[in-house]
Formats: structure tokens, sequence, C-alpha cells
């Protein structure tokens, strides 16, 4: 017996070549987390995998995102339950963060949510700390490509990017490296 209905409208969207979120369609899933605990995220990237439930689609394919209720999942994998492409199941990486506002410099204002690390290790060519700053993580599919110079709001606090977080930017997450305004 399945848990759980397919019950919540959700947006299947991708991330475009010129890195612009773009909405496929919307259909009805069912969204649940794994059980058991999990440590709290030390990034974007929740720890604990979510299990969703859809009917068969075949848009739905792994690297794109399901945003749903204020959440934003990754799909990690798609699964035909039963192999007559009736229903799915979708193993997803939630991302998570706090709410924010990314501002690339002249341009509009983009709701977002960003992981903060405050005084992060900044590594020299030999792999050793020769810095502390501010990193943030920040989900691609949002932000598109920023640059020096934006800005980043987080609460009330105001952060200007001054630089790429070295080898971060994985597709799905780019690290940046922040100063406080």
């Amino acid at each position: 017996m399945r848990i759980g209905a397919i019950d919540t409208p959700a947006d299947l969207l991708e991330l475009s070549p010129d890195l612009q979120p773009v909405t496929i369609d919307w259909l009805w899933v069912g969204i649940r987390a794994k059980e058991g605990t999990t440590p709290a995220p030390a990034g974007l990237r929740s720890s604990a995998q979510v299990t969703v439930r859809a009917w068969w689609d075949e848009r739905l394919l792994q690297g794109r995102y399901l945003q749903a209720d204020g959440r934003l999942l990754h799909i990690d994998n798609v699964r035909d339950l039963l192999g007559s492409q009736v229903e799915v199941q979708i193993s997803a990486t939630e991302l998570v963060g706090a709410p924010a506002m990314y501002t690339p410099q002249g341009g509009t204002a983009i709701a977002c949510r960003a992981f903060l690390q405050y005084e992060a290790p900044v590594l020299g060519e030999i792999g050793q700390v020769v810095d502390y700053k501010t990193r943030a993580e920040v989900a691609l599919i949002e932000v598109g490509r920023p640059q020096q110079g934006d800005t980043l709001q987080v609460g009330a606090r105001s952060f200007v990017v001054i630089d790429y977080a070295d080898e971060s930017d994985d597709g799905v997450i780019r690290g940046l490296w922040l100063e406080a305004v």
C-alpha cells in the first residue's frame, strides 16, 4: 500500500543553457520527507532525501526541478513503480536556506533562498587557510549567473558579491564570497 495522496500542484522546471528557469508545465505530486532524524543542513542542500510520487510523465527527468508549496526540489532519480507508465517515485534533494533577495547590478531584485556561512575558511594555493570570509550558496535556477558587485540581502543584512567560491559551481548550486555592506 502506498502512503500519501498525489494532491499537491507543482511546477516542473528546468535550467536553460543561459541559466534561466523555464517552466515546463505543472502537475500533481505527493511529497514526503524520508523518515528518520536528519542533521541540520551544512549547505543549501538538505541532508534529508525527499520522496515524491507523481503520475507517469515522460518530462519528469533527473536534473529537473519541482517547485511546490514554497519548496524547491532537485530531481535526483525517477523510477517507474510498476514498469507500466502509470505512477513514478522520485527521489529528490530539497534546496533549503534563508529567504533572500538577489539583485544584479542595474537589475530587478529576485526572491531566492541562500545558505550563509560566516567566517568560512579561504584556502590558499597550497591548501592552507589564509583568511576567513562570509560565504553563501545560492541555487542557479533562482539567481542565474551572479557577478561581482551584485547584492544579496538575507534578512536585515546586505552583502555584495566579491567573487565566486572556487570549484563550488556544480550546475545546481554556486558558492559566492560576500562582503557585508
